[in-house]
């Protein structure tokens, strides 16, 4: 009996032992640690100085990127209101075109984005307690179950107007300070915009080629990827707002020329952009718009069919056969 204690003693210092070596230590203190913030909070949680906007290349870039997840983080819920102005001339087109966008971050990433042009097209999506709903501009809301990340890349598109701004004009922005103003009860600086120096674009190699149609892009998307992959800017002017706490953008007037190289001869692009950000700090009422339902999709491809009011195929012969009118199609001969 004390020969067999003995040995689980020296199996259990054995194993003690065993368990606080270096690596068995590293690996325990990697498990039970505490999980990582999101990578948005940690961008929201990085200290921006907005005086500096005027010296650092780098934080122009940060600012005029800067995703709706982390203004929000950074201020709290508010309210974007953009409108962005497009003109096209030369090379065999004339084209304009303004579009409005409105993005509404509330508590707990709840959102209400609508955007809508002058051709009368647009579409309107609403987040609320993780649940979507969207419709067109004049179609009524639909439950959307499942989203599968499509929120996230509505929300942060429609809040990307100056980085959208910024890749027209190939970066190519240069700020100088004008003085300090107060928005919404924020004390905030404001920079003019200048034409500055074409910043290089580092494609990323982890994308896949884009694959288009054997006729290649229509004509607009063609001058539009023009634009972004050839444009020279030609002029920036305007005017721009950042929170002095935070660095977020809080307005935005801002205009560009740029001239495209093209098969059918030189185009010219101005672009011009309005930015303003309303209700700081104050929760937006975001609420369930009335909707059409998703119902839930019934398991099977027969059951989902049915449920849709699509007869499985001679499924109406095989009932007449049951009731004796004449035989099955599997029986017949």
């Amino acid at each position: 009996m004390r020969i067999r204690i003995a040995a689980a003693l020296i199996l259990a210092a054995l194993s003690g032992a065993a368990c606080s070596s270096p690596e068995d230590q590293a690996a325990k203190a990697r498990i039970f640690s505490p999980e990582d913030p999101p990578k948005v909070l940690q961008a929201a949680a990085e200290t921006l100085d907005a005086a500096k906007l005027a010296s650092e290349r780098d934080l122009v870039e940060r600012v005029f990127a800067m995703s709706a997840q982390e203004a929000a983080a950074r201020l709290g819920p508010h309210v974007q209101k953009a409108r962005v102005s497009f003109q096209w001339s030369g090379a065999g087109r004339e084209v304009d075109l303004a579009e409005d966008r409105m993005v509404a971050l509330g508590k707990g990433g709840d959102f209400h984005v609508r955007i809508e042009n002058d051709e009368k097209q647009g579409m309107e999506w609403v987040k609320v307690k993780g649940m979507s709903y969207a419709r067109s501009r004049y179609a009524k809301f639909r439950e959307r179950r499942r989203d599968r990340g499509s929120s996230e890349h509505v929300v942060a598109s429609a809040y990307s107007t100056l980085a959208t701004f910024r890749d027209w004009v190939h970066g190519a922005v240069r700020l100088a300070p004008a003085g300090s103003t107060t928005i919404g009860g924020r004390k905030a600086l404001k920079y003019t915009v200048a034409l500055g120096e074409v910043q290089p674009v580092q494609a990323d190699e982890r994308l896949p080629e884009v694959a288009f149609p054997k006729g290649g892009p229509d004509a607009d998307t063609s001058l539009r990827l023009a634009a972004l992959e050839k444009g020279k800017p030609q002029s920036v002017t305007g005017m721009l707002v950042v929170d002095e706490a935070t660095a977020v953008p809080l307005q935005a007037d801002l205009k560009a020329a740029v001239l495209v190289p093209g098969e059918n001869g030189e185009a010219r692009l101005e672009l011009a952009v309005r930015l303003d950000v309303e209700g700081l700090g104050k929760e937006p009422a975001i609420q369930v718009p009335d909707h059409i339902e998703d119902a839930p999709r019934p398991p099977g491809v027969v059951a989902t069919l049915k449920a849709y009011g699509i007869p499985r195929a001679g499924a109406d012969e095989k009932a007449d056969a049951q009731q004796g009118e004449k035989p099955a199609p599997d029986d017949a001969e």
